[in-house]
């Protein structure tokens, strides 16, 4: 079986780590990235499924374009002996990547009841490649350009879901 699909998802991943570089310069390391993908924004996806029916069963891989938002920002609180002030930088930006999966799909027993025939079940794995660097500027108290760069790579996802099949499809 063959079809395509559209898509619209709440996505609001958030993530952190310290800057491992921060003590090279004489900082107490308090230096912080924050990513955060999707935002109140989502994501969509456009994309196709592949897949082999069995009885009620549908087996099925799934491909496609995504579309997400990422914003990222560094904060480094900090002083040290050469840069006085605090350091801000913060970006956004919305992305294309792709999407690549597979699932299971379940059809009720039309017997459970009379909607039952336009019902299904499923259970899926997707993983969401966003592939992204992005770089901010910000400049600090002493009036110092500096740059940071942030690598997103993408997500693994899970979800489970009802489908309903309306006539004529």
């Amino acid at each position: 079986m063959i079809g395509l699909e559209a898509e619209y998802g709440y996505l609001r991943s958030k993530g952190g780590k310290q800057d491992p570089n921060a003590a090279l310069y004489g900082d107490d390391g308090d230096g912080f990235h924050r990513t955060r993908i999707g935002g109140s924004y989502g994501y969509g996806l456009i994309g196709g499924r592949l897949g082999y029916a069995h009885d009620r069963s549908l087996f099925y891989v799934k491909s496609g374009a995504v579309f997400t938002t990422t914003k990222t920002n560094y904060d480094d609180f900090n002083y040290n002996p050469t840069v006085v002030g605090t350091l801000h930088t913060s970006g956004k930006s919305d992305n294309v990547g792709y999407a690549i999966g597979g699932g299971i799909e379940q059809a009720l027993p039309p017997e459970w009841f009379e909607s039952a025939k336009h019902i299904s079940i499923k259970a899926e794995y997707l993983y969401l490649g966003i592939g992204r660097t992005q770089t901010t500027s910000g400049v600090d108290g002493s009036g110092v350009t500096f740059t940071t760069t942030d690598h997103i790579r993408g997500m693994h996802t899970a979800k489970i879901g009802i489908n309903y099949q309306f006539e004529g499809f």
